[in-house]
């Protein structure tokens, strides 16, 4: 997404996968999720590729986090419990409550941070 408004136009997912360094594949995979979450538009044909939905100074990285639904900051084990143990009986919960709190946090902050904000801090790098 940020080589896309950094560079103000529509690519096609092997262009922009040889900006980042990644398969094609994966970041097809990702532009589908991110399509299908209207923050990215989608053009078929020989001059195909992918482009933003919306002005970049719309785009949250919130936003864009909610459409590729990664993985959780961390993951709960799911060790059978032990009654007899009291940190046993009782770590999923606290864990899952913290867990929760640590999402939260983290679509907080990236709310509060735009596409366009990302690209304005590379180009003030590129300087």
């Amino acid at each position: 997404m940020t080589a896309i408004a950094h560079n103000e136009g529509v690519f096609t997912s092997k262009i922009l996968a040889g900006s980042v360094n990644a398969n094609p594949i994966f970041v097809k995979r990702i532009l589908v999720k991110l399509s299908r979450a209207k923050l990215a538009t989608t053009t078929v044909g020989k001059s195909g590729g992918y482009g933003l939905a919306r002005s970049p100074e719309k785009i949250t990285l919130s936003d864009i986090y909610s459409a590729i639904n990664p993985p959780d900051a961390f993951a709960i084990h799911t060790y059978p419990i032990r009654k007899e143990c009291v940190v046993s009986s009782n770590i999923k919960e606290v864990m899952t409550d913290v867990l929760v709190g640590t999402q939260e946090a983290i679509r907080r902050d990236l709310s509060q941070t735009t596409l366009a904000d990302v690209v304005s801090k590379i180009r003030a790098k590129s300087d």
